[in-house]
């Protein structure tokens, strides 16, 4: 049991970096003229799009969706706490 939320809370830790990585990374774009690294990017980048497209077309319908800077990450960030919070407290009742 104890092993189980272990690795779920470890399992949101990971998403949760690597959704920091993509950000920092698209902030200095030098690291793509490094193929090795861009390679590495690129993968982060294909892992964690599917998770922010969904909410980069639900912010295109509100007001919000015009600004020139992507909130989807922090969105997404938010979404990451409050779903591994939901998870973990579920597990922590049931056990």
């Amino acid at each position: 049991m104890l092993a189980a939320i272990y690795a779920i809370n470890a399992l949101f830790n990971i998403i949760y970096t690597l959704v920091l990585i993509d950000v920092f990374a698209s902030w200095i774009p030098f690291l793509y003229s490094k193929r090795v690294i861009a390679k590495i990017l690129y993968m982060i980048h294909s892992l964690i799009e599917p998770f922010l497209s969904p909410i980069r077309k639900l912010m295109a319908k509100t007001p919000f969706g015009g600004m020139p800077l992507d909130f989807s990450p922090v969105i997404l960030l938010i979404l990451l706490n409050v779903l591994r919070n939901i998870i973990l407290t579920i597990l922590m009742l049931v056990f």
